[in-house]
């Protein structure tokens, strides 16, 4: 896999090569090798993952439009929403939060959807005066397994450590898991309307216990969650659990917080932690970047952050393997995207909805490859959050719905699930670029490779404003016979996709050559492409 180091032997390489007098018609900006392996790390679909909180406009008018609602629905749930899903093959939702998992109790949100309570909701505290957010619990457990099962999704759901208890979360186990006829749970939730367990393998133990899950220290949150894992309903199938992780996106990357849990977790203690969760958010809110109005230092600042998710996973992939050097514990980054400053949201109740732009876009991609050729450390990541939130794929207010940019690279980018990582070098030359803080130095180009059979997937990020690429593609053992592909590009960076102007921002066909044993592309600038390329 590419990593920083080899990405800049390589254009080093590239620069001596071209000054040592390179023919001009056959020269390439970018030299691509990728190697193809017979056996190797499969990209898991989860790494695609979703996240859809309580939070403003995702769930109520986002997803859930209610029964009765004139928007073509499913049982309630938004029909578009499960059609534009099962398109880009979601492989999981994790819910209920985020910050409002840790005030969420589940018994609120079943039986008779008349007779639920109003709760309160933790983001009540955030909302602009006037804007009530009291939840209805109109969006339960079963509504949100109806969601999965409608999108072939796999359920991650987050237990409430803050104001719940073991018990509590015990209790929720059994409800969704404990086959028929046996504990009284079981006999609940068929009486519910699903007789069948849920069968829910992935469980959060919490949520950000550093900050809203609890104000906690790594040592208070390790010895709380041993407690409730220790007595975990062994219902099938078996367990993933993931204990909260680090803040990644702090100065420090918050390391404090991975070697202090796994301190703690020493001694002879036995709870098994199959993954930690990571968050990680380019983190502008207190900065003067907008959503939908900025130059070239911000276009780029945005990128360079996005980036930087490799150094977070390599850190910490580093600070575990010290207490856990077979690395049974995988890092869950299930949180992560481009959070604005507020002020741009759809309307005053769609709270942190983004009008997001082909920088978001690239951004995304830029993410990907970096979670695809880390893929061996990853177990899943979600990002924040899939509708009407911070880094959404849509955005949605009564009858209209539009995709954002960032739909469409979760739909280039699906050729790598369930492939094989493909080890790739590029060779280019690095930008400079300018930036917030004056200039600064970034990939020429990002990307990531991967095998299933004889079909080769291959995505590149130009994050460039001025040049195109030339990009030469080889394999070190193979010829590259057949290629096509696809283009997300447009020449406004700031452009993005409205309730008015839908279709702003969409991939278009994009033309691969095959000369000798190799393809030949040429990637526009601020550009993603995707290209799907077959070998013998």
């Amino acid at each position: 896999m590419m990593d920083r180091r080899s990405f800049l032997r390589g254009c080093a390489y590239v620069s001596a090569g071209v000054a040592a007098g390179v023919q001009p018609a056959l020269a390439a900006d970018a030299d691509i090798e990728i190697t193809a392996p017979a056996t190797g790390t499969e990209i898991s679909p989860h790494l695609y993952g979703q996240f859809i909180e309580h939070l403003g406009g995702v769930i109520y008018d986002g997803i859930w439009v209610g029964r009765n609602s004139k928007i073509k629905n499913i049982d309630g749930i938004r029909a578009r929403f499960v059609d534009d899903m099962k398109r880009i093959g979601v492989p999981n939702y994790r819910w209920p939060g985020g910050c409002f998992a840790d005030g969420y109790h589940w018994r609120d949100g079943i039986g008779d959807p008349a007779k639920r309570p109003r709760t309160y909701n933790y983001w009540q505290a955030s909302a602009p005066k006037g804007v009530d957010v009291t939840e209805t619990n109109q969006f339960g457990i079963h509504e949100f397994m109806h969601l999965c099962r409608l999108c072939g999704a796999e359920p991650y759901l987050a237990a409430n450590m803050n104001s719940g208890s073991p018990q509590e979360f015990h209790d929720w186990v059994s409800y969704c898991n404990a086959p028929a006829s046996t504990v009284s749970l079981a006999n609940e939730r068929a009486q519910n309307g699903d007789k069948d367990p849920f069968g829910v393998q992935y469980w959060g133990v919490g949520n950000e216990s550093w900050g809203c899950g609890g104000d906690m220290t790594p040592t208070e949150y390790a010895t709380l969650y041993r407690r409730y894992v220790t007595q975990f309903p062994a219902y099938a199938p078996k367990p993933f659990l993931v204990a909260v992780g680090p803040r990644g996106h702090s100065k420090d990357l918050d390391l404090g917080w991975t070697t202090g849990f796994f301190d703690t977790m020493q001694g002879g203690h036995r709870s098994r932690v199959d993954g930690l969760s990571v968050h990680y958010y380019t983190d502008l809110r207190n900065t003067p970047e907008k959503v939908a109005t900025f130059d070239a230092p911000g276009w780029y600042d945005v990128i360079r952050e996005g980036m930087r998710t490799e150094t977070v996973i390599e850190r910490h992939w580093e600070a575990i393997g010290k207490y856990d050097p077979e690395h049974h514990t995988k890092l869950v980054v299930d949180e992560w995207g481009v959070w604005y400053r507020p002020g741009e949201e759809i309307a005053p109740a769609y709270l942190l909805s983004q009008p997001l732009t082909l920088r978001d876009a690239l951004h995304t991609a830029v993410t990907f490859d970096v979670f695809n050729r880390h893929a061996d450390k990853i177990a899943m990541a979600n990002v924040a959050q899939t509708i009407n939130c911070i880094h959404s794929l849509f955005l949605a207010q009564g009858d209209n719905f539009v995709r954002t940019p960032v739909y469409y690279v979760f739909e280039m980018y699906r050729g790598h699930m369930q492939s094989q990582v493909a080890q790739m070098n590029i060779h280019c030359d690095e930008l400079q670029v300018p930036s917030r803080s004056g200039t600064a130095t970034m990939p020429g180009l990002s990307g990531s490779a991967s095998v299933k059979g004889r079909s080769l997937t291959v995505t590149l990020t130009n994050p460039s404003l001025e040049s195109a690429v030339a990009a030469h593609i080889r394999l070190t053992s193979g010829s590259i016979v057949e290629g096509r592909g696809s283009v997300l590009t447009h020449a406004d960076m700031t452009a993005g996709n409205t309730f008015h102007r839908p279709d702003e921002v969409k991939p278009a066909p994009f033309p691969v050559t095959i000369r000798g044993d190799r393809a030949e592309v040429s990637l526009p600038q601020r550009a993603v492409v995707s290209l799907d390329l077959r070998f013998t």
